[in-house]
């Protein structure tokens, strides 16, 4: 593993792809506790929330699993320096939580849809909130770090020139 200045293009790209993915289905989503209802009692759900989630599911699954994969064999760019130390952990635990949070969230949704496990449903519904929570926070921190503390972090994550 390398320590890089900067992302590498693939990993800039997987971070803003599975971010919107994640995005839409958490729009979206509204309908799919109906949708596995109506699944579970040996109906057919209809709209298309039950047509596009899980795939997107699916789809953020593989780009997580791809970006933890880049993730290792790229590195990442050192934290800057001067930070406090408990800031650093904290980046760091958020960091393991989001990549965690991303695999569990497609595999709990898929043991509800796909295997009709219904407490998994509730699992899938928690956890999609657990990483709102997350990512608000990881927004706010890149933020902070970018108009209070002023280092420059968020460079971290424009392409190379």
């Amino acid at each position: 593993m390398t320590n890089p200045v900067k992302y590498a293009r693939i990993q800039i790209a997987l971070h803003w792809g599975i971010f919107l993915l994640f995005a839409f289905n958490y729009v979206v989503s509204d309908g799919m506790g109906k949708a596995l209802r109506t699944k579970l009692e040996g109906g057919i759900p209809e709209g298309l929330v039950a047509t596009i989630h899980p795939p997107i599911g699916v789809a953020v699954l593989v780009l997580t699993l791809i970006r933890i994969v880049a993730r290792l064999k790229l590195g990442a760019p050192a934290l800057p320096e001067g930070n406090n130390p408990l800031m650093d952990k904290a980046a760091h635990l958020a960091h393991l939580a989001l990549y965690g949070l991303l695999v569990l969230i497609p595999l709990s949704g898929m043991a509800a849809w796909g295997v009709g496990i219904a407490p998994a449903g509730d699992a899938h519904e928690i956890l999609v909130n657990l990483t709102m929570f997350i990512v608000v926070v990881h927004a706010a921190a890149a933020l902070f770090h970018q108009f209070v503390l002023k280092d420059n972090l968020m460079m971290r994550m424009r392409p190379k020139g």
